[in-house]
């Protein structure tokens, strides 16, 4: 008979899972190392010895890790149906604020005072906007899509509907289906999304 196998969970991990609930709850500034460490049921020392600059490396990483997702999730696949490719791409970006919900909002929070995690956040958003923008406009060229605004305009407000749907989401994960829809629904009709014929 053979037992699955288990796989802990890494040190890192445990400590940025941890530092994550700690920092959305205390706020950056007011969180010490040593509260990190308990959380992630560490010592001081081990969360230095993974984070040597301490909670500001921590701070570094989670927001290093939203960005990554982020970015990998806008490498969607080309097909030639941009109504799939709207779906998929407003599904996972509205299912990776969602996740990352709590480190969005220590970045905004960071953001707003210091100039480094400004430019993160600018940086992070500019290019999910960049990427969408050449996504509408490739397609208004090919006689696919019919934009009512500037394509960058259709991608700062979907973000703001997908930011709002999150904190739904959060709060009663029930909505996520029809939530979904209309955000979908919402980028199609502010796109000018045409189907393949």
């Amino acid at each position: 008979m053979s037992h699955p196998v288990s796989h802990p969970v890494s040190t890192r991990e445990a400590i940025l899972a941890g530092a994550e609930g700690v920092l959305v709850r205390r706020g950056v500034d007011a969180a010490s190392v040593g509260e990190l460490a308990e959380a992630a049921g560490v010592t001081r020392p081990t969360v230095y010895a993974h984070f040597p600059g301490g909670k500001a490396d921590v701070v570094a990483a989670l927001v290093a890790r939203v960005r990554d997702d982020v970015l990998a999730a806008q490498e969607i696949r080309d097909t030639a149906d941009p109504l799939a490719i709207a779906r998929r791409a407003i599904t996972d970006y509205l299912d990776l604020t969602v996740r990352h919900r709590r480190v969005l909002e220590v970045l905004a929070q960071l953001a707003r005072t210091d100039p480094a995690y400004s430019s993160v956040q600018a940086e992070l958003l500019d290019r999910v906007h960049r990427r969408n923008a050449r996504f509408l406009t490739r397609l208004a060229a090919e006689g696919r899509a019919a934009p009512v605004m500037a394509p960058m305009h259709v991608s700062e407000a979907i973000t703001g509907v997908v930011r709002r749907f999150a904190e739904r989401i959060d709060e009663d994960p029930e909505v996520r289906g029809d939530l979904v829809e209309a955000a979908v629904a919402a980028y199609v009709a502010l796109g000018g999304l045409r189907p393949c014929e």
